[in-house]
């Protein structure tokens, strides 16, 4: 399971990269985490991004482990994210823009998570 996160990981961060680009956001090399759950822009523009992509490394099995034990009840099938990345955005708008173009890549779907005006 590992090491087939492990090869998805960097297409995956990839399309990702992809999807924040295309609306209008950056792959945020620059951010750094300041303390647990405070991130700080440091790339070279200067001027942060409104929208941005920090990419994640994939889950180590350790934690991966704990968090089965811990959180889901030892159920395996509850362990979907091996390979993540964080988008940092500033407003609502960004966030559905986000979910938009995920949407439109996806062949499982959002249902129930968009409004739909129709």
């Amino acid at each position: 399971l590992f090491d087939e996160a492990t090869m998805v990981n960097e297409p995956f961060l990839d399309m990702m990269a992809s999807v924040v680009a295309g609306v209008g956001g950056v792959d945020g090399e620059g951010w750094r985490e300041v303390h647990p759950g405070s991130k700080e822009w440091t790339g070279e523009s200067g001027s942060r991004p409104g929208l941005a992509l920090k990419r994640g490394p994939v889950k180590r099995p350790e934690r991966a482990l704990q968090k089965l034990v811990r959180v889901y009840g030892r159920d395996v099938a509850m362990l979907t994210d091996l390979v993540r990345c964080t988008v940092l955005a500033e407003d609502l708008g960004q966030v559905e823009a986000i979910m938009v173009a995920l949407e439109a890549r996806s062949v499982v779907g959002l249902a129930g998570v968009l409004p739909r005006d129709q």
